[in-house]
């Protein structure tokens, strides 16, 4: 059985395709930067409406004017205009921030909304009809040298063996694995199911459509414990992006990238500060 959190995640998936589904039928570097586009104008706009935007233009002015005042002290080697003109600089940066505060408090939930979305949409490459998919489950370590297998379907062709033995999967934690190799031949919803020591799960996946379920299952038998249908990565313009690095995915390294840049872009594009 679900529990909250993922009933509540797959609930707001559902409610997001009506607005964005669209987006999933375009290339995915297309969609991706169109999606960053629009995370980016709602943060603009939101500041425009809720921040004193005249307040603002006058803190930045004043910015820049204080910057060009402290040089000159600065050069002069007057201490105690430098001290005043930091205090000023600290009260400007003071209204700034709580103008920044009050945009964050604004966006927050609609940004978090549209990040839940897209990595429910944009983490891997929906599977097509007619390519090799890999189906893999995982055991406990009783069940390694065990006999399971994958029950066929008539859309499905088998390109490996329905009945495969449990091999150990040489990690720490040591676990049973089993994959077998299939070509999907007609669009649709495929129910793989894997039987193994009297226990019988369903992995469910979509094929040939614009979007796809997750990939990994966890399962509460006492032997079976988890599924997989191996999907691609989606790599925005074929690169990680570092993703290795930070241990976020690529499609979200892209989308913070494109967001941090369209930002100010959108913001002077607009006059908004």
């Amino acid at each position: 059985m679900m529990d909250a959190m993922t009933l509540l995640t797959k609930w707001l998936v559902r409610v997001v395709d009506v607005p964005l589904g669209w987006l999933l039928s375009l290339p995915r570097d297309v969609a991706l930067l169109l999606f960053a586009v629009g995370t980016a104008l709602l943060m603009t706009l939101a500041r425009r409406v809720v921040t004193n935007q005249d307040l603002l233009h006058r803190c930045s002015a004043d910015m820049r004017q204080l910057k060009r005042l402290m040089r000159d002290a600065r050069k002069a080697g007057d201490k105690q205009r430098m001290g005043r003109l930091r205090a000023t600089v600290g009260q400007i940066k003071g209204m700034q921030l709580a103008a920044d505060l009050r945009v964050l408090v604004v966006v927050l939930m609609p940004v978090a909304v549209l990040a839940v979305w897209a990595s429910e949409r944009f983490d891997y490459i929906p599977p097509r009809v007619g390519e090799p998919l890999v189906v893999r489950a995982s055991f406990v370590v009783s069940s390694i040298d065990r006999v399971t297998h994958l029950v066929p379907s008539p859309d499905l062709e088998l390109q490996s063996t329905a009945i495969q033995i449990v091999q150990s999967n040489a990690q720490s934690p040591p676990r049973g694995v089993a994959e077998w190799t299939v070509r999907p031949t007609e669009a649709g919803e495929y129910p793989f199911t894997i039987r193994h020591q009297g226990e019988s799960l369903v992995h469910r996946a979509v094929i040939g459509r614009s979007w796809y379920m997750p990939p990994f299952q966890q399962h509460s038998g006492e032997r079976l414990t988890r599924t997989e249908v191996v999907l691609q990565r989606y790599l925005p313009l074929g690169s990680s992006l570092g993703s290795e690095w930070t241990g976020l995915p690529p499609w979200m390294m892209g989308y913070l990238i494109l967001t941090l840049v369209l930002v100010p872009v959108l913001k002077c594009g607009l006059h908004v500060e």
